[in-house]
Parts: C-alpha cells; structure tokens; sequence
C-alpha cells in the first residue's frame, strides 16, 4: 500500500484557507445594514417628550422622542439632536461596537474577513436602547 504525505498536507492547507476565506465576512451575511433604535430623553428618572433627528453619515431619521425608529448601520458615530420645551438644542453622540457576528468573523476570517464587515455596514451596530440625559437635569 502506497502513503502520499505529500499530498494531504495541501488538501488539508487547502481546506483551510477554503473554509477561512469561505467565513470571511460572516457578520455581512448574518446581520442586516440597519437596526431598530429606541431613544428616551430623561430628566429625574422621567421620560421627556423632545423633538430630535438622529444623523450619520448614512442618512438622517426624525422623531418625536421617546421612540423607535430604524436606522442604517455606519462605522460613524449616531449624533443626536434633540429640542425639549423650552430649552436649547443639544447634541449627543452613540458610537457603534463591534458585533459578536463580526468578533467571531475576526477569529475564523481575520483582519481580512472583519474588514469585509465594517466595509458593508454590518459588523457594527449602535446601542438599541439609548438614553440620554436632559442636560437641565445634571
């Protein structure tokens, strides 16, 4: 009987590069390019009503605070704007974290796989829930 080591040394390298490339932007699949925000201004515990626009370098959503609203995914920050009743505008920033559909793609695709995610919007995500404090309630 004839041993070919030789040749199952590429076979095996060639599966793995195969299966690595294959997961290579696996958040891309798994994760879609928006996700549901909800967003509550609060002063002492409160929820208060206030007129906002979130905005990213992708587009610009507006609301009526609290709400829920759909948003599209960026490796940008979310900058909200909000107005309540008499007082001033004011500005608040969300930054987007790294998913657990990409922090796996990083570990089975690499850098390579995880750039993939960041590039189509779907390896990041914002905070679903976000709460901002009134800035006359600190």
């Amino acid at each position: 009987m004839m041993n070919f080591p030789e040749l199952k040394r590429p076979l095996a390298w060639a599966t793995v590069l195969l299966l690595a490339f294959g997961l290579s932007g696996c958040a891309s699949f798994l994760n879609e390019d928006t996700q549901k925000v909800t967003v509550r201004l609060m002063c002492k515990n409160r929820t208060v009503k206030a007129t906002c626009y979130a905005e990213n370098d992708v587009g610009r959503w507006s609301f009526t605070a609290p709400a829920s609203f759909v948003v599209s995914n960026s490796s940008s920050s979310l900058e909200i704007t909000c107005k309540a009743p008499s007082t001033q505008r004011f500005t608040v920033s969300a930054m987007p974290m790294p998913t657990w559909a990409m922090a796996g793609n990083l570990l089975a695709g690499g850098v390579i796989g995880a750039a993939v995610d960041i590039f189509n919007d779907t390896g990041l995500k914002y905070p679903e829930n976000i709460d901002i404090t009134h800035p006359a309630c600190e």
